[in-house]
């Protein structure tokens, strides 16, 4: 009896993430974002449990840690999220409560997408007063599609050690979807090319990546400082700016306020739009193609409004 009891805890301990097609577990990945779920929905498919911490009706900034996200973290083999400090005021909260040290901080199966990119809008110097400022620039890297080929490589890469047994499955469905995905990329560009040039006023700066890819020039904020709601001063200034420069449109995420963007509306004309930003944004980008190509036909619908 007694070694027996000593095998069971031998075999216990030595138990990894790679035992996981082994003991038949499938694997379970946590999204901090729904673009990342649905990512590794494309990947994954059925081999595995994903699920996202947020939704897209939810700003990802300002989450709170509750007891239901560390649930669903305890039992995480991987866990990918945007970085760039998007996360830190919950992330770190919910990840002390992981089960493996492979998802925690430091850990090898705790992905941050923007470690693996080049993010823009790195600030010159670090300055609170100057409002919700990465250090590390720009943390909404999904809005580039090109950004998300790279991370399909790396959760690939991850899911595959994790799960050895399915490593092939995860291989044959990224090369699937780096074809197929990179073929739209260009479909898009093409249908997107009246875009370039166009000079468009956002609420914050979570668009600058699509607006980047699309060569549209983003002329203004209507957030003074990154994280700070519109000031009637500042609203006046973009109003005056508006004289001068032919602004395109405004437009926002689904979890802002549209009321600044209205009232810029009202004063200018100028068209306001709300862009699904992300996964589940509105009712056409259910999938990852469903967000790139409809926010490209909702910018292309306002040159008809």
């Amino acid at each position: 009896m007694k070694k027996i009891f000593l095998f069971f805890i031998f075999t216990a301990a030595g138990f990894s993430a790679a035992d996981l097609s082994a003991a038949g577990k499938t694997p379970s990945i946590f999204a901090c974002e729904p673009e990342w779920a649905a990512l590794a929905t494309e990947i994954a498919g059925d081999r595995a449990k994903t699920y996202s911490a947020t939704a897209a009706a939810q700003d990802a900034h300002y989450i709170q840690a509750k007891p239901g996200l560390m649930a669903k973290i305890r039992n995480s083999d991987i866990v990918i999220c945007s970085g760039a400090e998007l996360e830190t005021g919950w992330l770190p909260l919910i990840l002390r409560k992981a089960g493996s040290s492979k998802v925690q901080e430091g850990g090898e199966n705790l992905i941050y997408a923007a470690d693996y990119v080049e993010t823009i809008e790195k600030p010159a110097r670090i300055d609170r007063s100057e409002g919700d400022v990465h250090p590390e620039g720009n943390p909404h890297i999904h809005l580039n599609p090109y950004n998300m080929l790279k991370i399909a490589d790396i959760l690939t890469e991850k899911l595959s050690a994790a799960d050895p047994g399915n490593a092939e499955f995860y291989s044959k469905s990224n090369k699937t979807f780096q074809k197929n995905f990179s073929a739209k990329i260009k479909e898009w560009e093409k249908k997107a090319a009246p875009l370039a040039g166009k000079n468009i006023i956002t609420n914050h700066k979570n668009m600058s990546y699509l607006f980047s890819w699309l060569k549209i020039k983003t002329a203004g904020t209507l957030e003074p400082k990154p994280g700070i709601p519109a000031t009637s001063k500042h609203l006046a200034g973009l109003k005056d700016m508006a004289k001068t420069e032919k602004i395109y449109a405004v437009v926002y995420a689904p979890f802002e306020s549209p009321r600044a963007a209205k009232w810029l509306s009202r004063q200018t004309g100028i068209k306001y739009l709300m862009l699904p930003y992300t996964v589940g944004g509105n009712a056409q980008s259910k999938t990852l193609y469903g967000l790139y190509e409809n926010s490209i036909d909702i910018l292309l619908e306002a040159a008809d409004k």
